[in-house]
């Protein structure tokens, strides 16, 4: 799991994350606001959203390798803040899938390209 610091505000940061993603061909499949979600129970979390995305055209050629990688896709980006910082959490593609195994695709290395220009567009 990596984080870095984001260098604009949660909602700067969130806004280039989803303008990244979507500009680069891919699909926000769900953001789930853990901070909300606590809050409707009673429980304080901060400010924490996790951006659920992906190509089908990419994940689905993992998955044609070893169906199990589907418990690890789409792609997630975790985005915190906590003391006025604002951070992402995340893996990168070629870490998941060589936790199933699969390596040498090329595919994989493009996608790293990828999310790798999501995260420049946050972090400069």
């Amino acid at each position: 799991m990596h984080k870095v610091e984001c260098k604009d505000v949660f909602e700067k940061c969130e806004k280039t994350l989803s303008e990244a993603i979507t500009n680069l061909g891919m699909a926000i499949f769900s953001v789930i606001d853990h901070g909300k979600n606590a809050d409707s129970v009673g429980l304080k979390l901060g400010r924490t959203k996790l951006i659920v995305f992906g190509n089908p055209n990419a994940g689905t050629l993992l998955m044609q390798v070893n169906r199990e990688v589907g418990y690890d896709l789409p792609l997630r980006i975790l985005i915190w803040e906590e003391g006025g910082r604002v951070f992402l959490s995340f893996k990168l593609p070629s870490e998941i899938a060589k936790e199933h195994g699969i390596e040498n695709l090329e595919v994989v290395k493009k996608m790293d390209a990828v999310f790798n220009k999501v995260l420049e567009s946050a972090i400069g």
